[in-house]
């Protein structure tokens, strides 16, 4: 599976991680560390993808799709992405600059024990990943972090 990363890591590797990831994702690397969140992260044209089915843990899923260009939803493996948002309790889609509060309040639902997902998208796309989310996850909550003029 390209493009999917998932695997364990020491704390002293977090603490590594913490210190030369951009400040944005330090909550997301926290709650992994700190709080027993597992982490998993879909890059576009990864395949086939899942939270680890003998995890335990509850898990923040990242979606990169805000490489060189964005590709929405359909550039991704649709059946593992149905799957995924069923069985997350709350999204958020970032189509503006990423923050670390943006991500620190993505992050708070794996913190209190339940699946999240962090959508990183461009403009073009958001209002895709928005209704897709609606349509399998009706009722469930999305935090959107659009720029001026979003469309979502």
């Amino acid at each position: 599976m390209s493009g999917v990363f998932h695997a364990s890591a020491t704390t002293a590797r977090l603490d590594t991680a913490m210190e030369q990831a951009p400040p944005h994702l330090y909550p997301v690397l926290l709650a992994v560390r700190d709080h027993r969140v597992g982490m998993l992260f879909v890059g576009q044209d990864a395949g086939s993808f899942a939270i680890p089915k003998e995890s335990t843990r509850p898990a923040i899923v990242l979606i990169g799709d805000d490489l060189e260009q964005s590709v929405g939803p359909d550039g991704f493996h649709m059946p593992s992405l149905r799957r995924l948002v069923r069985k997350c309790s709350a999204f958020t889609v970032v189509s503006s600059a990423p923050t670390a509060e943006i991500y620190a309040a993505g992050t708070a639902p794996a913190v209190g024990g339940k699946n999240a997902v962090i959508i990183e998208t461009r403009l073009a796309h958001e209002f895709q990943w928005v209704a897709l989310i609606q349509k399998l996850a009706p009722g469930r909550p999305i935090l959107l972090s659009t720029v001026k003029g979003g469309h979502a």
